[in-house]
């Protein structure tokens, strides 16, 4: 089997690809405005508005987006085979950057959970990238169990799977960073449901988190995050304190009312800082202060949309790894846009957990654009299209004999 086949980039899925760069683009905007100095409507023409805008962090996310371009093509040019040896070795580089975090990492928002780039001024966060990595390594394990059972069936592959998957779990909920560690449950759920693992196991994990977690908070988590846990079940609890950054975020929902203010606006709460980090984990609020219900509803849609093509790709892969690679793709997405909306809303615990495409964020960006280009690889070598120019070619072949 060829790597690489210039035939291939004749089918391109073109639905992700304008879906995600409009998202890309209206976090542009999103971050443009949530940053901006207040507007206060003195503002007389364009040079008055130019002032008030803060486009650094307009500048380094489009910087973001060119390296997440890079990182999409990569992964998507080459046919998509070429995981399987190399599974291993991202897991292990992986594996070993989130461990050597913990000697040389640097702490933000509470969580050792960056490498500092000082030269660049930039922070490398390891557990966006491990996302991938278990994407691709329990795809590959979970596929050649199908392939040779039709399902992930014997205990050995579940446990192979739930280990390699674990590993990298404790390692992030040590930092402690329980939001990537939540994603990373998702994936592994995903992926094992698409290969067809028995419900009994999906109970038996049920019940086992039902009797770890009380003693996760006891004994694991911190006060900070035992707090948060409070907080999201007691909304009144501690309003000042570690209730405080939801507070404020349902407070900017609703003054966005059903139409919203519109962007670069009067005097926005966002803009004012009534909601902390409103470019990255609190984004939400600000696009919903500024569009309303109704732009929020209508971002959710447009990520439901993309959730759904990219299940009907898997769908239509041409084996199995192709189809859990999509599937784990898709389980990330999801988990990131159920928690991170989920928790400016007070329906989720709090967790400094990003956007997809829309978020400032270099890691996250970089590694969400890489699941583009995994889910375009798997698309573009689809059984489908290769029938197809076949079918073609042997008409024109018969035409020239006759």
């Amino acid at each position: 089997m060829s790597l690489y086949d210039k035939k291939d980039f004749r089918s391109i899925d073109w639905l992700t690809i304008v879906i995600v760069f409009a998202l890309v683009g209206f976090g542009l905007i999103a971050i443009c405005s949530v940053r901006a100095t207040p507007f206060d409507g003195t503002e007389k023409g364009l040079s008055d508005i130019m002032a008030k805008l803060n486009l650094e962090y307009v500048q380094r996310q489009m910087i973001n987006f060119l390296v997440g371009i890079a990182g999409m093509l990569v992964f998507m040019v080459f046919d998509y085979e070429v995981f399987k040896p190399l599974a291993i070795y991202i897991y292990i580089g992986v594996v070993g950057l989130l461990a050597m975090l913990f000697g040389f990492g640097k702490v933000v928002g509470g969580a050792q959970g960056w490498f500092a780039i000082e030269s660049l001024q930039r922070n490398i966060q390891p557990a966006e990238l491990s996302k991938i990595a278990v994407i691709i390594l329990i795809s590959r394990i979970a596929s050649k169990a199908m392939d040779d059972d039709g399902r992930l069936l014997k205990l050995k592959d579940i446990a192979t799977v739930c280990a390699y998957t674990l590993l990298p779990f404790m390692l992030v909920a040590l930092q402690p960073d329980l939001g990537s560690a939540f994603v990373l449950i998702v994936i592994l759920v995903f992926i094992s449901f698409a290969a067809r693992l028995k419900a009994v196991y999906f109970i038996i994990a049920a019940v086992a988190a039902g009797t770890i977690l009380p003693v996760a908070y006891f004994f694991i988590l911190t006060p900070r995050q035992q707090d948060r846990i409070i907080a999201f079940l007691n909304p009144e609890y501690d309003p000042l304190g570690a209730g405080y950054q939801v507070g404020q975020s349902k407070l900017v929902l609703g003054s966005g009312r059903l139409t919203g203010k519109g962007f670069f606006n009067q005097a926005t709460l966002a803009q004012l800082r009534y909601i902390p980090e409103r470019h990255t984990d609190f984004i939400y609020s600000g696009i919903v202060e500024a569009a309303g219900f109704i732009g929020g509803a209508l971002l959710i849609v447009a990520f439901f949309v993309l959730a759904l093509r990219w299940i009907h790709i898997a769908s239509k892969a041409r084996d199995n790894f192709g189809m859990l690679l999509t599937i784990g793709v898709t389980g990330m997405l999801i988990a990131h846009v159920f928690e991170n909306i989920g928790m400016t809303m007070g329906l989720m615990p709090m967790t400094g957990i990003p956007l997809p495409f829309i978020s400032y964020g270099g890691s996250n960006i970089l590694t969400n654009m890489i699941g583009v280009g995994i889910v375009l690889n798997v698309y573009m070598r689809h059984p489908v299209k290769k029938r197809r120019r076949r079918d073609k070619a042997q008409i024109k072949d018969e035409m020239f004999l006759d």
